[in-house]
């Protein structure tokens, strides 16, 4: 009868951990992306992209896109995780 708390406390500290994880990876995916391209925007700016300097296409669009991806990744991995919590 002791073993259920023991197990359901060590799926919560699985699941945190995952969460925390996952959490610090897309935030630093998030912050290395902001960065670079401001830092490198001069840079940047001599690829051309459907037309437009690559550092403007970024600021304009890219980047925009690329908070809907972490967003989305995100969202499905919590959706998998808390799915494998409730069926333990």
């Amino acid at each position: 009868m002791s073993a259920a708390p023991e197990l359901a406390g060590s799926v919560s500290k699985q699941y945190w951990r995952y969460t925390r994880r996952l959490t610090v990876a897309l935030l630093a995916c998030w912050a290395v992306l902001c960065f670079c391209v401001l830092y490198f925007a001069r840079e940047l700016s001599n690829l051309v992209f459907f037309g437009w300097p690559f550092s403007f296409y970024m600021a304009a669009q890219g980047l925009t896109l690329s908070f809907v991806l972490i967003l989305a990744i995100y969202s499905l991995s919590m959706g998998w995780i808390g799915r494998r919590k409730t069926e333990s």
